[in-house]
């Protein structure tokens, strides 16, 4: 059996084993980093996440004794659309059934609250409790993350913080949040964690001085690089025969390839 203070300050991944987790061993670390370093900040914290599926990123806040209350809010589609351009489809997508599977994690799941809908039409009052955690996980547009961000910061503690997973394919969507962090003068520390993390603290919530995410930061290539690789198919697509053609010819004809 594994022992949760060994485990979490060792950011062991077998916390994430009785539940896949649609995540890479390099995000299920960096995940665990900030649980970590939210435990230290703010011992008996509460955890909201948007977009909880199966309960794979549950797991490891279900199992932390200084994890208060967890908050799980799905609109539980069979499908919905992406950013890619295509719709991801959800098989057997239901609360009952993720509560079922996080029985066989902890036997006690009373600390989780569901709420099955969209962010944009729950009633804030419904999170009763403030969260110095948030993770946004749900449907992969740009109007519904910063939908999502939205939601997040008006139900976070005054220090706390909110996580977007798939940085790379929202990344439009966090530009948004941070532009409006910025408008309305919201302090604020935001960075990426490998391998598609990106962590934005709000208020005085330093999780970047916790040893494990700077250590992360430091050697922040694997984040940076495979964001890059994800999304290279479409520059081969840019620059495959007739597109790339065409782009060239145009580059040539207005004459803004080349240097004097």
């Amino acid at each position: 059996m594994i022992k949760f203070e060994q485990a979490i300050s060792e950011l062991d991944l077998r916390l994430f084993e009785k539940i896949t987790s649609q995540s890479t061993d390099h995000d299920k670390r960096s995940l665990l980093a900030c649980q970590l370093a939210v435990r230290q900040l703010a011992p008996g914290y509460n955890y909201l996440e948007i977009g909880s599926y199966l309960g794979g990123s549950i797991q490891p806040h279900l199992l932390d004794p200084l994890c208060r209350r967890i908050y799980s809010i799905d609109k539980r589609p069979l499908s919905q659309p992406d950013a890619r351009g295509y719709d991801w489809e959800y098989r057997n997508n239901s609360t009952a059934r993720m509560i079922n599977m996080l029985g066989e994690v902890a036997a006690d799941t009373s600390k989780i609250k569901t709420i099955d809908g969209d962010t944009n039409l729950i009633d804030r009052s419904r999170i009763t409790d403030k969260i110095e955690l948030c993770f946004i996980d749900g449907e992969h547009t740009d109007a519904s993350v910063a939908t999502d961000f939205r939601f997040c910061l008006d139900v976070l503690a005054a220090n706390g913080a909110i996580i977007f997973h798939d940085a790379q394919i929202i990344y439009n969507a966090i530009s948004t949040a941070l532009g409006y962090l910025t408008a309305n003068n919201i302090d604020f520390r935001a960075y990426i964690l490998a391998h598609t993390v990106f962590v934005v603290e709000i208020g005085d919530f330093p999780l970047h001085k916790s040893e494990r995410i700077s250590e992360i930061l430091i050697d922040n290539h694997h984040g940076y690089l495979f964001s890059l690789k994800d999304n290279d198919h479409f520059r081969n697509f840019a620059t495959r025969f007739p597109f790339g053609f065409l782009r060239r010819l145009i580059l040539k004809i207005k004459g803004v390839n080349s240097s004097e």
